[in-house]
């Protein structure tokens, strides 16, 4: 690494934290995966080169392709100004994106959790190489399987949405305060662990059972900015980069580094920089992650029109309003009721109840954030033929996702 570095100080991180929760411009976007495979050969995941040139097209609402390590394609929107736009250039973009990946052999698959093959990394970059080897090191055979599930062979949906503008701790509460009936709400992916254990979202538990340090939530009890800083402060550093996301020069660290004894007492690599600590903040993969904006991490991948339920409802709960009344309705999860949400969905009386709590208030607010037509009638058919019923999607599906094989959750996470 260069001598000349310059160090990160106290204030600067505090201060690069802090302005992940600055106010800003009203906007709303969504992140959508979905497993890859070539042709009529499912176990084929596409090859670097032909990812490559997908990536490269050109949507009609200018939304971003991009490729996770197993093959995985990612569309991202635009920031849009309401939720209706974003839904309708996603529709459009993810025509646009499966008509290129046909062109090239490929079809794309809505699946939370891509059991037709084994994980696998296809993608050589130097930050997912150091991804797969830091959850290997870091919790032997169990956590090491569960990372590889995560990494390649795992799909959601993502809700990003900024800053209330004159409160921007207030979607931050709520965010938190909704995810884990969003998980039991809209459970898609049910399966079973090695050790037996029944999960409504198999993707959700693969994702708590690694490194608790990064996939945790972040505390809610003190201002946001600062609980940023500490939690980034006490997960262990992954990968030290020097030009760029996928710079040639980067570094894989094993587990033990914490990025605060890394301010604190140095390493062989250096001092970190700020920008070092804003890559690192990039590894952190916590239910809601503040990046300028919020994003909601929680949701499995989803049928089409089912996603749209979802954006609707996180966006109309996520209006000041409908804040303050959910804080009065649903009762703050502790950390035991975010796996429970992922294991029981909404079979969780708790969860069930929380549930139509959320779809009351949502429905109540859902003017403030759209008024085209279909869509109260959309979150009004979820409504009763799955809350009101205590289904999820996962109950539509013909398979469920058998990590027996594979891959063991923690106990700890498995235990009720």
């Amino acid at each position: 690494m260069p001598s000349t570095r310059r160090m990160l100080t106290d204030a600067a991180a505090e201060h690069l934290c802090a302005l992940m929760f600055e106010p800003s411009e009203q906007r709303i976007g969504l992140e959508l995966e979905w497993p890859v495979h070539c042709g009529e050969d499912v176990t084929a995941r596409p090859a670097p080169g032909v990812m490559r040139r997908a990536a490269q097209a050109e949507l009609p609402y200018g939304s971003r392709i991009t490729f996770e390590p197993g093959g995985q394609v990612e569309l991202s929107s635009a920031p849009q100004r309401c939720v209706a736009d974003a839904l309708e250039a996603v529709r459009a973009d993810e025509q646009a994106l499966r008509s290129e990946l046909a062109a090239l052999g490929l079809a794309a698959e809505t699946m939370a959790v891509d059991d037709r093959r084994p994980p696998l990394r296809v993608l050589d970059h130097g930050r997912y190489a150091a991804m797969e080897a830091f959850f290997a090191a870091q919790g032997g055979a169990a956590q090491g399987g569960a990372g590889r599930w995560m990494m390649c062979n795992t799909a959601g949906l993502q809700v990003n949405i900024s800053h209330d503008s004159d409160d921007p701790s207030e979607r931050w509460r709520t965010m938190h305060l909704i995810a884990p009936t969003l998980i039991a709400a809209f459970a898609n992916s049910p399966g079973t662990s090695q050790d037996g254990t029944r999960w409504a979202s198999v993707r959700q538990g693969i994702w708590w059972s690694i490194d608790q340090a990064r996939t945790r939530p972040v505390r809610t009890d003190m201002a946001p900015g600062r609980a940023w800083l500490d939690y980034a402060l006490a997960a262990d550093v992954m990968f030290v980069n020097g030009h760029g996301p996928w710079g040639p020069d980067g570094m894989a660290i094993p587990p033990g580094l914490p990025f605060g004894g890394w301010m604190a007492n140095g390493h062989d690599i250096g001092w970190p920089t700020p920008g070092d600590l804003q890559y690192h903040l990039s590894t952190l993969f916590p239910p809601v992650r503040p990046r300028g904006w919020l994003e909601l991490r929680v949701l499995d991948a989803l049928p089409e029109w089912i996603r749209e339920v979802a954006a609707l409802v996180v966006a109309a709960a996520c209006t000041r309003e409908a804040g303050r009344e959910l804080r009065n309705r649903i009762t703050p999860p502790s950390r035991p009721s975010w796996r429970d949400a992922a294991r029981y969905g909404l079979r969780h009386p708790e969860f069930l109840a929380a549930a139509r709590e959320l779809f009351t208030v949502a429905q109540e607010n859902l003017g403030r954030v759209s008024d085209r037509a279909g869509h109260a009638a959309l979150v009004e058919g979820y409504r009763r033929e799955y809350v009101e019923a205590g289904r999820m999607p996962g109950d539509d599906l013909a398979r469920q996702v058998d990590l027996r094989p594979s891959v063991s959750l923690p106990p700890a996470l498995a235990s009720k």
